[in-house]
Order: C-alpha cells, then sequence, then structure tokens
C-alpha cells in the first residue's frame, strides 16, 4: 500500500452504479436522520444552486476525529466527502452501507481527481472494512499515477 496514497487527501464521490441513479431512494430526511444517529454534532444545510439543483451539506466528524464537509444530491443519488483520506472514506462507506444503500443496492466510488480525468468509479463490494480501504487505496494510486502520466 503506498505511503502517499493512504494519506492523500481529497473528495471521495459516492454513488449507486450506473444505470441505477435512483436505486438508494436517497431522500434529504433520511440522510439527516442517518448521520445524526451515527455523529449527533453534525451540521446540516439545505440548499438550492443554478447548476447544482438541490443539495444537503453537511459537517461530520470522521473515524479519525477530524471535521469534514460533504454534500448530497437525491436527483442523481450521490453523497461526496471532501478532505479526506481512503481509511476515512471506507468507513464512510461502510455506514452508507449500514444506514443508506439499500441491501440489494450497488455502492461505487470515485474521487474528485478521477472523475476530472473521466476515470470510471470502483465499485465498493459489501465486505470487510480493510478490503474496502485497500481497494480505496489502490483506485487513489492508479489514478494519481494517471494524473502523472498525462501532466508528464
Amino acid at each position: 500500500m503506498s505511503e502517499d496514497a493512504a494519506d492523500f487527501r481529497t473528495m471521495f464521490i459516492f454513488s449507486p452504479p450506473d444505470g441505477a441513479p435512483q436505486s438508494w431512494g436517497l431522500t434529504f430526511d433520511a440522510f439527516v436522520d442517518a448521520l445524526s444517529a451515527k455523529d449527533p454534532d453534525a451540521l446540516f444545510h439545505e440548499w438550492t444552486g443554478h447548476f447544482s439543483g438541490e443539495t444537503l451539506s453537511f459537517q461530520f466528524s470522521t473515524c479519525s476525529g477530524e471535521e469534514a464537509e460533504g454534500m448530497v444530491g437525491v436527483d442523481p443519488n450521490g453523497v461526496a466527502i471532501e478532505d479526506c483520506t481512503a481509511a476515512e472514506a471506507a468507513d464512510f462507506a461502510e455506514w452508507l452501507r449500514q444506514a443508506i444503500v439499500p441491501p440489494d443496492g450497488g455502492l461505487v466510488v470515485n474521487i474528485r481527481e478521477g472523475a476530472e480525468w473521466e476515470l470510471p468509479p470502483v465499485e465498493l463490494p459489501g465486505s470487510a472494512l480493510t478490503e474496502s480501504e485497500q481497494r480505496l487505496v489502490g483506485h487513489v494510486e492508479r489514478v494519481l499515477r494517471h494524473e502523472e502520466e498525462q501532466l508528464g
């Protein structure tokens, strides 16, 4: 596992698999209730943007005790968390699986840089936290390597 990729902080973007953009049945109220149960100190703000539509922004404490921000969209379903490591993102993904994603629903994730390079997301199967973290670190490594190759 690359030390740089494991410590790299970026935005992680979680969503249902392609072809099923509404499959989580995500609502702002359900997300607020679920995250409030996990982190009673979480803060929320709903807003509407010209290009982004209705969005719910939130602040929460990561598994490492850091404060992080994120945003939720319901059309299509998706959640992004900013300035997090792969370990923090894996922990958040595990929470998403337990609290948001239906038992038969899928979960894919990309990082901001991967989305900007139009690289495909990686699927996170319902598995152990350490396996999800390793998969995320591997994805970060691939995206950073691609970025380095493209930029020279």
